[in-house]
C-alpha cells in the first residue's frame, strides 16, 4: 500500500476534524465546539489549514491571523457565527505506531476499531514503548493507548518485536467487553 492510501484511509475517519463557529471577542478569533462544549484559540491551532463553510460546500484556506482565510478564490473575512473546520492531528505517539505497521496490519487495525465504533482521532491517551527504544537492534516491548468515543472507551495493547523477527499483536478491549485480536509476523 501506498502513503497515499494510508493517508487517504486517516483523512476519511470520522471525528477527524475540530467543527465549530466562530467567535470574535476582543480581536480573538475562538472556534465554540458546541459538541464538546469547548472553546479553541484560532491563533494557537497547531496548523493554519482551516475550511470555511459556505453556500457552496467547504471552501480550504490557510490561516493568516487577523480575522483573514486566504483561499484559492482569494482572501475571505471570518465573520462571527461562521462555521469552521480544522483537521485534528493525532497524538503523536499514536501516529508514530500507526506508521510502524504493516500495511495490512495497518489496514485491520483501522477496519476493527472502526466496527467498535472508534476513530483514530478518539485517542485520548498514547504511549509507545518502541519511541524509547531507538538505539536497539533489537527491540521489544509493549505500547498502550486509550480511545474515548463518548460511549465507552476502548484500551489498546500494542505487543511488538523489531529485529531478526519482527512481529505485532494489537490487543483490543473495550470497556462492553467486546475484543479483537489482530496479528503480524514480517
Amino acid at each position: 500500500m501506498f502513503p497515499l492510501k494510508r493517508t487517504d484511509l486517516l483523512l476519511n475517519q470520522k471525528r477527524s476534524y475540530l467543527t465549530g463557529l466562530i467567535e470574535i471577542a476582543n480581536d480573538q478569533y475562538v472556534i465554540y465546539d458546541d459538541m464538546n462544549d469547548e472553546l479553541h484559540l484560532l491563533d494557537e491551532i497547531q496548523h493554519s489549514q482551516i475550511e470555511i463553510l459556505r453556500s457552496t460546500g467547504w471552501t480550504a484556506g490557510t490561516w493568516i491571523g487577523l480575522g483573514k482565510v486566504k483561499t484559492d478564490i482569494g482572501t475571505y473575512s471570518i465573520h462571527n457565527g461562521d462555521t469552521v473546520r480544522v483537521r485534528k492531528r493525532l497524538p503523536l505517539a499514536f501516529d508514530e505506531m500507526l506508521k510502524e505497521l504493516q500495511d495490512e496490519t495497518f489496514v485491520r487495525f483501522i477496519k476493527q476499531i472502526n466496527a467498535l465504533g472508534f476513530s483514530p482521532y478518539d485517542c485520548i491517551y498514547s504511549y509507545n514503548q518502541l519511541m524509547f527504544l531507538e538505539n536497539r537492534i533489537h527491540k521489544k516491548g509493549v505500547s498502550f493507548y486509550q480511545l474515548d468515543n463518548e460511549d465507552c472507551i476502548c484500551a489498546i495493547q500494542h505487543h511488538f518485536e523489531r529485529g531478526v523477527h519482527s512481529s505485532d499483536r494489537l490487543e483490543i478491549t473495550t470497556s462492553l467487553g467486546e475484543r479483537r485480536l489482530i496479528c503480524g509476523i514480517f
